[in-house]
């Protein structure tokens, strides 16, 4: 049975979509099936692999009923890896789930919208090694949904003053919708240091992050290295696991190793 991951952080800016990009490129390169899933209105993973990515279907028609789940998924440019696109009307989609949500609580009665996500996966889940889903970080509903549906939920932090608060507050709600779950939901999180430096302060950052959260801190940090980023924001053929010549590149490419041990890939 294929195991879905879910990058998730309610901070936006903290990486989620360069994490799952290149965690999606670097299973892919090792040969396992992996599907990439954009859960995001804005669509930067969407544009990585498909010009189009508005004008087909994908989520939004998915979720919606308009279009079965096989019909919404794509192959990419590269071998074993597959994307289901996002689009702008997903903002749509992410209102009414959120206003059900609402709903459900208050009548306190049992709240199916929090797993629209597992449910939809379901049919497909083993059909692929992994699933991975970027998220926004604007909505609790698909946070919720997430933890319905992943194995491992990876929580991205860069290092900033801010960094502790968000992630702090993440782990905190991913705890509550465990607890509070009507369904026997056990999904693992970690937390992923990510825009690193050789300075002093990112070392004591790096540290302090690691006491307050000990356990759930992958070994593995991100280097913040600005070229490759942006060369991978804009050649849709490049990936920054796929340069080890760069610290960030190593990075992302031991990421992945120990990513493949804690699921046991």
């Amino acid at each position: 049975m294929g195991k879905i991951i879910s990058c998730n952080n309610q901070k936006g800016g903290s990486g989620k979509t360069a994490t799952s990009v290149n965690i999606a490129k670097g299973l892919a390169d090792e040969g396992f099936k992996t599907l990439l899933v954009d859960l995001d209105l804005q669509g930067n993973t969407s544009s990585k692999f498909r010009e189009d990515f508005e004008e087909i279907d994908g989520i939004v028609e998915a979720i919606q009923g308009k279009a079965d789940i096989e019909k919404v998924i794509y192959g990419t440019d590269f071998e074993n890896l597959y994307i289901m696109p996002s689009k702008l009307e997903w903002l749509d989609c992410l209102e009414e789930m959120a206003r059900e949500d609402y709903l459900m609580e208050e009548q306190e009665k049992t709240n199916t919208s929090v797993m629209r996500i597992r449910k939809l996966l379901d049919p497909i889940k083993d059909e692929y090694d992994v699933i991975i889903l970027d998220n926004n970080p604007s909505y609790k509903t698909i946070l919720k949904n997430c933890v319905y549906a992943a194995d491992l939920i990876i929580v991205p932090v860069n290092i900033d003053r801010n960094a502790i608060k968000g992630v702090d507050y993440t782990i905190r709600y991913i705890s509550k919708v465990i607890k509070e779950a009507e369904e026997d939901i056990k999904p693992g999180f970690m937390i992923l240091i990510t825009k690193t430096t050789r300075t002093k302060v990112s070392r004591e950052c790096v540290e302090l992050i690691r006491r307050s959260f000990p356990g759930i801190v992958f070994d593995t940090t991100i280097a913040n290295q600005i070229a490759p980023a942006e060369k991978q924001t804009f050649y849709d053929d490049y990936f920054m696991i796929d340069n080890p010549e760069t610290r960030v590149g190593k990075d992302y490419k031991s990421l992945v190793l120990e990513i493949r041990k804690e699921m046991e890939l």
